[in-house]
């Protein structure tokens, strides 16, 4: 084999192969250092931009501390709150303005005395503007106005948003005035801090869904968008990569709130992080450098061990190709090698000494050539004697399967076949004959079925015609008690509302027996009274006597008198006529009261005899309802029970129409059976069974024995029972009809 002959030398594949596999792995290391130099780069980003938030966060709540203690201490002054109920702006100005440097060096710029109306009474950054009302737009004010106690937080200012501190000025327990002292959060506030911590720090305040600068420190150029700026405002994480000149940011923004709680804008704060990103980039390279090297050295390496692959495959290779082409004298060398190359050296020995062994067969085959060929003849001789043999067998054969395929089980071969075919003949034989046996077995089964076939039809037409008319009654029977059950239901319906009639009749005399014994009562107690006044009647008529006698007196000492009693004599005349109407008309009164007494005694012995009549009378309605109940409470036992026949009946009605669909489905089958049994009997009769002709034709069916008469039924003697239960409704007729027992 040639050089040229390999076009693909395995040295290139080794070394391409194995470069590749390095290149993969350095790419995956590489990879890996460069996802985690980039993630620890971030961590050393977020650490870096986290703190500068951190100091920015914390040098404003020392603002506001500062505010706070300001505030409260100014307020705290004596001098402070007089100078405020006065509303004396001059002497405030003229006390604070020489302080106001010092105080702005400490960051505090805003100093500002209102008084209890939150009007602003002197401003000592702004001395020109007061006046002004300060609860409109400074909750911390109004907070610290209402609750008397110190306030602070970030809320718009007079011409920025501020970070405020109120205190308010206390006199005899009495909100007078408010101290507010407050840092304008601008670029005078954030630029120093922004340059003690190397970062940029920016002010966004949302005003008509847009927003507006307050502060930056980032210089004319806008870091993030007003979509970015949005997402901050609304909570999500806002952080990007921005350079400014020659230096590297790290951008985050963060939604701020004033004093009561409302988002008001975004704090956009960039640290400087060329240092990190310097170092993360250096990182990258030595790693990128690092990989480069590693590879082209492993290049070089598997080069080499290919190379040194390759002589070996190649020596191997011309070993087998002159092998191939027949020179069995080639040493294979390499054997001795312990690796996978001396054991491609020992399979090719392998294949040299089967080479060997072949040409030492072919050798041996072509002497024995010459004697196979007569053995050959002898074998061809006796295949055809064979062939003959076999040729008579099946011929003799196909005859016998026609027959058969004629129907002719009949037929048998008699004429011997060669000694080992014989055998096929005997089974040929036994089968037909076993096969005739059968067909005749079949043939006398067919007939005492298509016999038996027959009366089960006829039995089932008879037992179908049977179950139709015992359905008829049935339902007959369930629509006659049908009609009596709902008599019977009328019935106990009517006399329970006779119970109840008679119920209220008794209830009506109980109460009226009651009305009776209160007229009584009532009567007596008129009998009494008419002799208490019969009494004082009587007491009435004592007196006009007594005052008769004191009138006829006076009268007799008038006259004794003489003419100085004749006025005297004249009123005892008129007393005494008085005393005389008086007795008379007791008398008539009295006299009406006997009457009126007797009158109430009858009355009270009518009464008396009415209350025994109506207890009578509601004992005999309470015997009434005592019968009826028990005629209710009958009827009811009756209306279940009927309930429960009626409920039987229909059950026997379902059964039975369920009896007659399966007598149906019987009367179906047996029909079928005896169309297949006809089928049965027309395949037999293809046959030729035995020497005289085919197999017989079935017998005619007979009749199947039945006995016509019918049987009692037990419906029908239900029926006579209700019947002559309730002879005297017509709901149930059993005289007249023509139903058939079953």
């Amino acid at each position: 084999m040639n050089a040229e002959e390999i076009k693909r030398p395995i040295w290139i594949r080794i070394t391409a192969y194995g470069f590749a596999a390095v290149m993969f792995a350095s790419a995956a290391i590489g990879g890996l250092a460069w996802y985690r130099q980039n993630a620890m780069s971030d961590q050393s980003l977020q650490k870096e931009l986290s703190s500068d938030l951190h100091v920015i966060q914390a040098d404003m709540e020392a603002q506001k501390r500062a505010a706070a203690g300001l505030a409260v201490t100014l307020a705290g002054e004596p001098e402070t709150a007089d100078l405020i109920g006065k509303n004396d702006r001059a002497s405030l100005l003229a006390k604070y303005t020489a302080s106001l440097p010092a105080i702005k060096a400490q960051g505090l710029q805003l100093i500002t005395f209102s008084n209890s109306d939150g009007m602003a009474v002197a401003r000592i950054h702004a001395p020109d503007t007061f006046g002004d009302d300060l609860k409109g737009r400074r909750k911390t004010i109004v907070a610290a106005l209402t609750q008397g106690k110190l306030s602070a937080g970030i809320e718009p200012g007079r011409t920025a948003v501020s970070m405020f501190a109120s205190a308010p000025v206390i006199k005899d327990g009495k909100t007078v005035g408010i101290v507010d002292v407050g840092t304008s959060l601008t670029n005078d506030y954030f630029a120093p801090l922004a340059q003690s911590v190397d970062a940029a720090v920016a002010v966004h305040i949302l005003q008509d869904g847009k927003f507006v600068s307050q502060a930056s420190t980032f210089g004319d150029k806008a870091i993030l968008t007003q979509e970015q700026l949005q997402a901050a405002f609304n909570g999500d994480r806002v952080r990007v990569h921005a350079i400014l000149g020659d230096k590297d940011y790290e951008v985050a923004a963060i939604p701020f709130e004033d004093f009561s709680g409302r988002k008001i804008g975004v704090f956009e704060i960039g640290s400087n992080v060329t240092e990190v990103v310097e170092a993360s980039r250096q990182a990258l390279w030595m790693a990128a450098i690092g990989t480069v090297i590693v590879s082209l050295i492993s290049l070089v390496g598997f080069l080499v061990f290919a190379r040194s692959i390759a002589a070996v495959i190649k020596k191997t290779t011309s070993t087998m190709a002159r092998l191939a082409a027949g020179d069995l004298d080639v040493e294979v060398q390499g054997q001795a090698r312990p690796d996978e190359i001396g054991a491609m050296a020992r399979a090719v020995q392998v294949f040299k000494q089967n080479a060997i062994e072949r040409v030492r067969l072919e050798q041996e085959a072509e002497a024995n050539r010459s004697m196979s060929e007569r053995e050959q003849i002898e074998r061809e001789k006796e295949k055809a004697k064979d062939a003959a043999d076999v040729q008579f067998a099946v011929d003799n054969l196909a005859v016998g399967l026609a027959k058969l395929a004629d129907g002719d089980v009949s037929y048998r071969i008699d004429q011997p076949f060669v000694t080992k075919l014989d055998g096929v003949r005997s089974d040929f034989n036994n089968s037909a004959d076993k096969l005739q046996s059968a067909l005749n077995r079949v043939s006398q089964n067919a007939r005492g079925i298509d016999s038996g076939a027959n009366e089960i039809k006829s039995a089932a037409d008879d037992l179908a015609k049977r179950t139709e008319q015992q359905a008829a009654a049935l339902e007959e029977t369930a629509a006659a008690l049908e009609e009596i059950t709902t008599t019977v239901k009328d019935s106990s319906k009517r006399a329970k509302e006779v119970g109840e009639l008679v119920s209220r009749a008794k209830t009506g005399a109980e109460k009226s027996g009651e009305v009776v014994r209160k007229a009584v009562s009532a009567m007596q107690q008129i009998e009494k009274s008419s002799g208490e006044i019969s009494n004082i009647i009587g007491v009435i008529d004592d007196i006009a006597f007594q005052t008769n006698l004191l009138a006829l007196n006076a009268g007799v000492e008038a006259a004794r008198a003489g003419e100085a009693g004749k006025g005297f004599a004249v009123v005892a005349q008129e007393v005494r006529e008085l005393a005389q109407r008086s007795a008379n008309a007791a008398k008539e009164i009295k006299s009406l009261i006997n009457t009126s007494s007797e009158q109430v005694n009858s009355g009270v012995g009518l009464v008396g005899e009415t209350g025994r009549a109506l207890e009578a009378i509601a004992a005999e309605v309470q015997e009434i309802n005592r019968h009826i109940a028990a005629i209710v409470e009958a009827s009811q036992e009756q209306s279940s029970g009927l309930d429960q026949i009626n409920l039987a009946v229909n059950q026997m009605d379902q059964d039975t129409q369920k009896n007659a669909a399966m007598v149906e489905e019987s009367t179906a089958a047996s029909h079928n059976l005896a169309k297949e049994v006809a089928s049965l009997n027309e395949l037999l009769a293809q046959f030729k069974l035995n020497e005289t002709g085919h197999a017989p034709r079935s017998a005619a069916p007979r009749a199947a024995a039945r006995n016509d008469a019918p049987a009692p039924s037990p419906v029908r003697a239900l029926g006579r029972k209700i019947a002559s239960a309730f002879s005297g409704n017509s709901a149930l007729d059993t005289k007249g009809d023509n139903w058939e027992e079953f």
